[in-house]
């Protein structure tokens, strides 16, 4: 139970903490905004002569042709039946696709460890003569794909269940981009997600290259399908143009939450974007490459901010350079923005794989019900802890 009236109290001890965080935000914000003004002032050959790489960001062709730090939406909309309107027009007959998925990590209740993954993926061809795809995929993980030894002792791993979960996401990706390859106008692939595998830093080696060989299987068959593939990233946290801001204006980095997203929200109205960066983020791009072929990997990934929303920042739209160096980055951002007015604010398509993969508590307990009884029809002795089976029985 929340005591209201000790939170408050314990909120107020904290209320100077608080402030500084306000204030620190807010001067920071000042700085990188000023910075803002002063980048549009460069050329392209300007900027480069003013960073050392990594930079964070580096422009790309669109800097050269159109020196806009913002690229206004120019479609106007008096309700949100003609917003539909024009998503309509611009998905028709335009196939899009996205894939998600979930798991039930392996829990210490149940004597035998087991794991589940699901994925679903969802294939819209807007088109009212042509039949959408919903489905999904399940992979069960057995004891000896869940532990892992460490220091000699073995233990679970949620790590592992993960990694078979984006393994998953990634094949269906690559899968239907192989089958579509071809196909006019040309399909969008949605992940949910960065392409750049930040976290991946966090990992031992060995789980690291897993994690990397998947994302470059997948930019790598974007490239040779030539079908886009959209990281779509909400909320992001992301700091590349601040680390270009910071470069060219000589600016300390502080220890505070501000973000390129943080920025930029007051500067774009609906459907606004920014022009498209070359990623150059020190840390783990340093490591895509594929080593079966020598092909870097590193420098083929762009971004631009794309507002989605009235209310929040913009988001995150990362795309291979290859898409922007065939000059279909604005052809890409229609149809993103066109996804978001389907789905209020965020991408249909990925939305709807969402809801198809998701994992409920309710469904947890019913595959630990499904395993029970799994076990005993094979004779497989099986232990399953009281609480485990008192939120079984209520589930009957």
């Amino acid at each position: 139970m929340l005591h209201s009236t000790k939170i408050a109290k314990a909120l107020e001890e904290k209320i100077q903490q608080f402030r500084d965080y306000d204030v620190g935000i807010r001067d920071e914000m000042s700085v990188y905004s000023n910075a803002f003004d002063k980048l549009e002032t460069l050329t392209y050959s300007e900027i480069l002569d003013l960073v050392e790489l990594p930079a964070g960001a580096l422009p790309s062709r669109e800097w050269k042709e159109n020196r806009s730090l913002i690229y206004r939406f120019d479609q106007e909309f008096h309700n949100h039946e003609e917003a539909r309107a024009y998503a309509s027009q611009i998905l028709f007959d335009r196939t899009t696709f996205s894939v998600d998925g979930s798991q039930i990590q392996p829990v210490p209740d149940i004597s035998i460890p087991v794991a589940a993954v699901q994925v679903g993926w969802f294939e819209n061809p807007h088109n009212p003569s042509k039949n959408y795809v919903k489905d999904i995929k399940i992979d069960i993980l057995p004891p000896e794909d869940i532990f892992i030894d460490r220091n000699g002792v073995s233990v679970f791993s949620d790590q592992t269940v993960s990694q078979r979960r984006f393994q998953l996401e990634i094949e269906v990706l690559c899968d239907w981009m192989e089958k579509v390859e071809g196909m006019q106008p040309t399909p969008i692939a949605f992940l949910d997600g960065s392409l750049i595998l930040s976290f991946t830093e966090r990992l031992d080696q060995a789980q690291r290259e897993i994690y990397l060989k998947l994302i470059l299987h997948l930019l790598e068959t974007s490239y040779r399908t030539k079908i886009p593939v959209v990281g779509y990233v909400s909320e992001s946290r992301a700091r590349d143009l601040m680390t270009l801001l910071a470069q060219i204006e000589k600016i300390k980095h502080k220890p505070h939450t501000l973000s390129d997203a943080m920025i930029l929200y007051n500067r774009m109205r609906w459907g606004d974007r920014t022009p498209v960066w070359i990623c150059n983020r020190h840390g783990i791009l340093t490591d895509y490459r594929d080593k079966s072929t020598d092909t870097y990997w590193g420098d083929q990934i762009c971004f631009f901010y794309l507002k989605t929303s009235e209310q929040n920042v913009p988001s995150r739209v990362e795309i291979p350079r290859w898409v922007v160096e065939e000059g279909m980055t604005e052809e890409v951002a229609q149809i993103v923005r066109a996804e978001t007015i389907v789905g209020n604010g965020y991408p249909y398509v990925i939305e709807t794989a969402d809801a198809l993969a998701v994992l409920s508590s309710e469904d947890r307990i019913r595959f630990y019900q499904i395993f029970e009884s799994f076990a005993d029809k094979n004779n497989i002795k099986l232990r399953i802890a009281s609480k485990i089976q008192s939120k079984m029985r209520r589930r009957q």
